[in-house]
């Protein structure tokens, strides 16, 4: 079998300019607020321990408070596994310090959770209502604050009752995200 050496060449060129953009991303400042902890390649898991840190090192004057968008104008979203009906006016932000129940569950309590809330969101906030979506067994809790109205869900966790039977647990949050309005 005959291999062109051009696809040859191409294979080889590819990663070393990969490479070579993603050293020039090193020097410049990385957002935490919107970014994604390393993911590990082989696992696919977060390391929740980056976004513990970020939780405890967190300067609140210096979030926006925004989705960050990419440089070409073009918005790719990953839309968390919720099923709020008519809420499609939240966009979702603070993705540096989001525990994703799927992918990197915490073990929180709801108290533990609600101050990690309080760490990220403006001091101002005050909590308008709170709703509890059974199907995915999820609380939304909604803020009001001078810089916006936020939603932040927490996710419930499972645990095995005496009978060894899963029953959800309100107490333990796998799960914290967070969404601004959109006006």
């Amino acid at each position: 079998m005959k291999i062109n050496k051009k696809i040859i060449i191409a294979m080889c060129l590819v990663p070393i300019l990969s490479m070579g953009c993603n050293n020039k991303d090193k020097e410049e400042y990385i957002n935490i607020e919107n970014h994604i902890p390393y993911i590990d390649q082989n696992s696919g898991e977060i390391d929740n321990k980056t976004i513990d840190e970020r939780y405890e090192n967190v300067k609140k004057e210096e979030l926006s408070y925004k989705k960050e968008s990419n440089e070409k104008g073009v918005e790719t979203e990953v839309f968390l596994a919720d099923s709020i009906k008519n809420d499609t006016c939240y966009k979702e932000i603070l993705r540096g310090f989001t525990y994703f129940s799927e992918m990197n569950p915490s073990d929180l309590t709801y108290n533990e959770a609600i101050e990690l809330v309080k760490k990220v969101l403006p001091d101002d906030i005050k909590e308008v209502k709170s709703t509890i979506d059974k199907e995915v067994n999820k609380e939304y809790i909604y803020y009001k604050s001078s810089k916006g109205n936020f939603r932040v869900g927490l996710c419930y966790g499972y645990e095995f009752n005496d009978d060894n039977i899963e029953e959800v647990n309100e107490n333990k949050i796998v799960g914290i995200d967070y969404s601004r309005e959109i006006k």
